[in-house]
């Protein structure tokens, strides 16, 4: 903690890298003559300093000031300031700042309302951080002219901030643009989206996507009902989580080679093979997967009562079938 003399020689010093010095400092509290002093440093430097401290509440005269800095590096550390409510010709001189980094922080903020013309104006900046900021935006509903631009805007980062507004209701072209884009981030996020019933085409196409994640957010959709192809793509997959989704899907009756390959997978997969109720095996078959596995802790009892499941019912068919027999005259 430094003493009231040598923080005062600190913060007035001729050489300009001491007073940063000190300005970066936060082991003091400024009394409001200092903060006064240092906010009108002939440093742009040590100005952007003070306004980047947090231990002062600045006066409406302070903040004006900042905002109108000629140095933008000032401008920009009074913009990211929350401890004022700006006033509308502040917003307005912010958001047409000449440097992107002011008109950035602005439009981050969400202590003011914006006009149509000044969303207009930020969706359609030079820079795509500034789209990009004004594209994850949620105080305002964009027209379908916006929308499109959105979407189809050169830089992906803002093309999937838009993919993800549900304030709107795409079109099937645009549904099919997304669903295509060269990217695959993008292409997750309108495999996500509920408000479309896709084609068979864009099933197959989602389904069969390079990128592992998008395969398995359309193998988790319930807005489908999967062929036997799909489901033998699906069950065989690369990527085992895909596997697991497909086995936990109740659309479909497995085959007997489809169960065993399941089984067979790993114990997640297994698993989830083993919460369905919808497919049996000949207990030999099941007997010989459970000699596979038994040295298994979680996947053994499992398969030990469902093993006895199916016995029990082989028991009782063959039970009922030799009183049939018994039962029959003995001229037949």
């Amino acid at each position: 903690m430094p003493t009231i003399k040598e923080l005062e020689a600190g913060l007035t010093h001729k050489d300009l890298w001491v007073r940063l010095w000190w300005a970066l400092q936060e082991n003091f509290t400024p009394t409001p003559e200092q903060v006064k002093r240092g906010l009108r440093d002939t440093s742009c430097r040590v100005r952007a300093a003070w306004a980047e401290r947090e231990d002062f509440t600045p006066t409406p005269e302070q903040v004006e000031r900042g905002l109108t800095d000629q140095t933008p590096k000032v401008r920009l550390a009074w913009a990211k300031r929350l401890d004022f409510t700006p006033t509308p010709e502040q917003v307005e001189r912010g958001l047409t700042d000449q440097w992107y980094g002011v008109r950035l922080a602005w439009a981050k903020r969400l202590d003011f309302i914006p006009t149509p013309e000044q969303v207009e104006l930020g969706l359609t900046d030079e820079d795509w951080q500034v789209r990009l900021a004004w594209a994850q935006r949620t105080d305002f509903t964009p027209t379908p002219q916006q929308v499109e631009r959105g979407l189809t805007d050169p830089h992906d980062t803002v093309r999937e901030a838009w993919a993800k507004r549900r304030d709107f209701t795409p079109t099937r072209e645009q549904v099919e643009r997304g669903l295509k884009d060269k990217k695959s981030n993008i292409r997750l996020v309108w495999a996500k989206r509920t408000d479309f019933t896709p084609t068979p085409e864009q099933v197959w196409r989602g389904l069969t996507d390079e990128d592992c994640t998008v395969r398995r957010t359309w193998a988790c959709r319930k807005d489908f009902t999967p062929t036997s192809k799909q489901v033998e793509r699906g069950l065989t997959d690369s990527y085992f989580l895909i596997r697991q989704t497909w086995a936990e899907r109740m659309d479909f009756t497995p085959t007997q080679e489809q169960v065993e390959r399941g089984l067979r997978d790993y114990m997640d997969v297994c698993l989830a093979w083993l919460k369905r109720s919808d497919w049996t095996l000949p207990s030999h078959r099941l007997r010989l997967i459970l000699l596979e596995r038994e040295s298994h802790p979680y996947i053994r009892p499992l398969l030990e009562a469902r093993l006895k499941e199916i016995e029990t019912r082989e028991s009782q068919a063959m039970h009922w079938m030799v009183e049939r027999l018994t039962d029959m005259p003995e001229w037949f």
